[in-house]
């Protein structure tokens, strides 16, 4: 309590009068900031990211780079054909992923939005293989104010705001800036701008530039922009970052472009159970064993109980089927018709190039039986006649099903009712879903 007074204290003395001086301001934002993060508890964001994946009508490596015929062009060879040309770059494809992201004294642990409980499971394990950044609800602020150098640029407008713009660098041994190749994970350094409200003391804007990318990385260049706001977290108010942009761009031209939106930030208590909808068992239904799986082998035929919209649906989303016909072994029923299986979209992607088509990647989870939630292991059953084989996503678990659907439209609804059938198959021993 007394620790908890101090930083109250701290907060107060900060706020009560307006800093003249670029040095002053700046030290009490960085004091402002450090004490608020040392009052922030435990808390968990749903985070949101949208990916566009663009790249040359024609491979960069046939490109005519003066001296260079024979080799793809360095970043700096890139950079300079950027600016001086038109790119030709064209959108490919596009995903959507949601998560909730834990942040505990600076690190991020994730899980799929909603999910009972948080694992050990890193964030790449759910991302399908895109470009995605970690640090910016965690470590960014703290290497910027507690490690970097920084320069004052003068004030600047925003609004009906005047801004305090600063510099800022953060060298490569201090950076908790990693991205991630084969061989592990490599910091780079970074530099780049943040803004300071005089008034308030908040930074409420980062612009953040990787320009020295590790070669290892396949990387030329990264460049991102946070806006913070105050947000309520538990008993107090915390700045924290509520949308995030990111632009890459690769060794060989192509660029990745991704929007995050963060919200419901909220205090984190402890885990939560996942539960569906009652299902009515009929008096000749020999159940199986409440909470166990179910044996395999049992023909599951599903219709989608809600319509999946790709405007707004991403992986990471929930969804409910139920049961068309009653699930039987030889001694009769063991699933009734109508009961409730939970599932999970796992991805949600969009081709842009023809085919032109939506990519939905989804894995059931949960059986409601006699009102206890049971996990439910199937796969996605294949019939003699169907015109094609579609494999789960490359390092997504076999019990991913993949639903492709042909359109040349920007948008598709897989309506309430559409039908798959699935067949249970025995618990994976590595399960960590």
């Amino acid at each position: 309590m007394r620790k908890l007074c101090l930083s109250a204290a701290v907060t107060i003395a900060l706020l009560a009068q307006h800093p003249s001086d670029p040095t002053e301001l700046l030290a009490k934002a960085r004091d402002l900031a450090i004490a608020r993060a040392k009052r922030l508890p435990d808390y968990v964001c749903v985070q949101t990211v949208d990916r566009q994946y663009f790249k040359y009508l024609h491979s960069v490596k046939h490109l005519a780079w003066p001296g260079q015929q024979n080799a793809p062009p360095s970043c700096a060879e890139i950079a300079a054909f950027d600016t001086q040309n038109p790119r030709d770059l064209v959108l490919q494809s596009t995903d959507r992923l949601r998560l909730d992201l834990k942040v505990s004294e600076g690190t991020e642990i994730a899980t799929w939005a909603g999910a009972s409980q948080f694992t050990s499971r890193s964030v790449f394990d759910l991302d399908g293989g895109g470009t995605y950044e970690t640090g910016i609800m965690g470590t960014f602020l703290g290497d910027i104010l507690e490690n970097g150098t920084y320069r004052y640029k003068g004030e600047e407008s925003a609004g009906d705001s005047k801004l305090a713009a600063y510099e800022y660098r953060v060298p490569l041994l201090s950076s908790h800036y990693r991205f991630r190749t084969g061989s592990g994970w490599t910091p780079t350094a970074y530099n780049g701008v943040f803004w300071v409200d005089p008034d308030s003391l908040e930074i409420r804007r980062l612009m953040l530039d990787a320009n020295e990318m590790p070669p290892e990385t396949g990387g030329c260049e990264a460049n991102t922009t946070i806006e913070y706001q105050a947000v309520k977290v538990g008993a107090g108010e915390f700045l924290l970052p509520v949308r995030s942009s990111m632009r890459m761009v690769r060794m060989d031209g192509s660029e990745t472009r991704s929007t995050a939106v963060y919200s419901g930030c909220r205090q984190y208590r402890g885990e939560s159970t996942i539960r569906f909808d009652d299902a009515a068992a009929p008096t000749d239904v020999h159940a199986a064993a409440p909470g166990e799986p179910l044996p395999a082998g049992i023909t599951l035929s599903l219709a989608l109980a809600s319509p999946i919209d790709t405007d707004t649906a991403a992986a990471g989303d929930v969804f409910t089927a139920r049961l068309r016909e009653p699930g039987r072994t030889s001694k009769g029923v063991l699933v009734p018709a109508g009961a409730a299986v939970g599932g999970r979209i796992v991805g949600m992607q969009h081709s842009l190039i023809p085919p032109q088509q939506f990519t939905i990647s989804v894995m059931l989870e949960k059986l409601e039986l006699q009102g206890m939630t049971a996990p439910l292991f199937a796969r996605l059953s294949w019939q003699a006649g169907s015109t094609g084989i579609s494999l789960p996503p490359l390092g997504q678990s076999p019990l991913v099903a993949t639903l492709v659907f042909t359109t040349n439209g920007s948008r598709h609804i897989v309506r309430a009712g559409y039908q798959m059938n699935w067949i249970t198959v025995e618990a994976p021993l590595d399960d960590n879903r």
